[in-house]
């Protein structure tokens, strides 16, 4: 019996040492799964979209949230961080006060004009995106027509172009059959139909600042001269905005005007024209680039921290990526030419996009404010004389044939309407660009062009009743012109442009409706 006792106590002290044994390693999985975890790293990165020229619209935020979505993923597929975005909706106006204060309370600056950009640009942190080269291999230089992909003036990049932007013309298909093709078509089409094509006023409608130079770039290309070009431009210029009973400075209201009807066509930005079309519900409306076209790149910057993250720089390779812009070109015009844009968007690097091909990129860079302060100072901010001298002339062009004064007033009053063509010419913008040093100290010489603005419309007004009187057999024999004083004698012998000896005038040439003369053909 003793013996048996000894052969069972071992047993039980084994079983009990496996019981509490398994006991321990329990107690061990269930204090290992319940001990305190190192917490994941979560990086945040703000991301303004400042697209909004003005408060109250919003702009593509379907295109931006979707954008955001994509790149959190591939932040933890690709590289194994975990991201959280955050996305500020901005207007121009907004952020402005934001760079008053001194600070900006984000990490990405997306959108907006270069000119805005600018105004932030100490705000900014300068470095080399990882797709920098690439898109260098695919945009040699990093400039497309004129148009630069990201910051070539520092050695370092402040900003990378994520878009083009460019003017366009929105036009209801049911009451306009056919969209005209370039500058000179639609000069044409303004005139025919008097108020109903809608045309932007570029102090309020920032995307639209750089139109006058748009146009300029197309004549000076198509003509082949610069000069010749620098006439033709502002002519047809005149005659588009003259024909405008409003300038716009809503476009997205200005294309709801088309929509319901009360207007035919509108020239404003496409980067809105898309929203409009694509994400507000008026797909029934058809969008058009004239011949020729100009881009804008819209840019994208990190904003400068005392300590340097990895996501803000990442979203920006993330936007510059294939992937990326794929989602880009379902809402906007694509920076890269390996990816197809969704219609009616079209792809900028396209044979069958308008693009004018040949730019003198240096003056691009000097001429454009001179040309939209010369554009605000003849066109835009005189727009009601403009349009009083232009009826006018549009009723003493009806009576310019009856005898030999009634059309030579009538010349006298549409040279006065065009003064801008020759008022200051393409030779004279080096000259008056270096007086002003580079631009800067202008405020004398805008203040110029605007009183003889003024003045060369009250001319072709009185020209154009002296004309009318002539016509009619009523004229005294004096003109009201005569009693103007010296000073005003100069412009009234200025000639309207012509096309050339064999041509029409270019009011001739707009003013009939059998459509273009011969000699005039498109670029392309």
């Amino acid at each position: 019996m003793r013996e048996g006792a000894d052969v069972r106590s071992p047993m039980k002290v084994a079983v009990a040492s496996v019981v509490i044994l398994s006991l321990l390693v329990a107690v061990g999985l269930v204090a290992y799964a319940l001990r305190p975890r190192p917490e994941v790293a979560i990086e945040h990165v703000r991301v303004a979209l400042i697209l909004s020229p003005e408060e109250g619209l919003v702009i593509h935020e379907e295109m931006a949230r979707e954008v955001l979505g994509a790149f959190r993923k591939w932040c933890l597929e690709e590289h194994g961080r975990l991201v959280k975005t955050h996305l500020i909706l901005e207007d121009f106006e907004a952020l402005r006060r934001e760079l008053a204060r001194g600070r900006l309370n984000f990490d990405i600056w997306w959108g907006g004009t270069l000119d805005l950009l600018m105004e932030g640009e100490e705000f900014l942190l300068a470095f080399n995106s990882s797709l920098k080269e690439e898109l260098l291999d695919m945009i040699p230089n990093g400039t497309y027509h004129g148009c630069p992909v990201m910051d070539l003036t520092n050695p370092t990049p402040k900003w990378y172009a994520w878009c083009f932007y460019s003017p366009c013309l929105v036009y209801n298909p049911s009451a306009l059959a056919q969209a005209p093709e370039d500058w000179d078509e639609l000069a044409e089409l303004a005139v025919r139909l008097e108020n109903q094509v809608l045309v932007p006023y570029p102090v309020k409608d920032p995307y639209s600042a750089d139109i006058a130079m748009t146009i300029y770039a197309y004549e000076a290309w198509r003509l082949g001269n610069e000069s010749l070009g620098w006439t033709r431009a502002w002519n047809i210029s005149v005659l588009i905005w003259a024909s405008s009973e409003e300038l716009i400075t809503s476009p997205w209201e200005a294309i709801l005007e088309v929509a319901i009807g009360r207007k035919v066509a509108v020239l404003c930005p496409d980067i809105i024209a898309y929203h409009m079309l694509l994400e507000a519900g008026y797909g029934h409306l058809a969008l058009k680039h004239l011949n020729g076209t100009l881009l804008s790149p819209c840019p994208v910057a990190v904003v400068r921290r005392p300590k340097e993250a990895w996501a803000p720089k990442a979203f920006v390779d993330f936007l510059l990526s294939k992937e990326g812009q794929a989602i880009v070109a379902k809402y906007v015009m694509p920076i890269r030419p390996d990816v197809e844009p969704r219609e009616p968007i079209p792809s900028p690097f396209s044979d069958a996009f308008p693009i004018t091909e040949v730019v003198n990129e240096t003056f691009l860079d000097m001429g454009k404010g001179f040309m939209r302060d010369y554009h605000i100072s003849w066109l835009a901010d005189p727009h009601e004389d403009l349009r009083r001298a232009w009826w006018w002339v549009r009723k003493a062009n009806g009576t310019r044939m009856a005898n030999q004064n009634a059309t030579k007033y009538f010349r006298w009053a549409f040279g006065n309407l065009t003064l801008a063509s020759t008022y200051v010419t393409r030779e004279d913008f080096d000259r008056i660009y270096n007086q002003t040093g580079n631009w800067t100290d202008k405020a004398d010489v805008i203040n110029e062009w605007g009183r003889e603005a003024l003045e060369a419309y009250e001319r072709a007004m009185d020209c154009a009743r002296t004309s009318i009187e002539y016509a009619r057999g009523t004229a005294s024999g004096t003109s009201s012109m005569a009693t103007r004083g010296p000073g005003h004698t100069g412009p009234l012998s200025r000639e309207p442009c012509k096309s050339n000896e064999n041509s029409p005038s270019l009011w001739e040439y707009l003013m009939a409706v059998s459509g273009r003369p011969r000699g005039l053909g498109k670029a392309r």
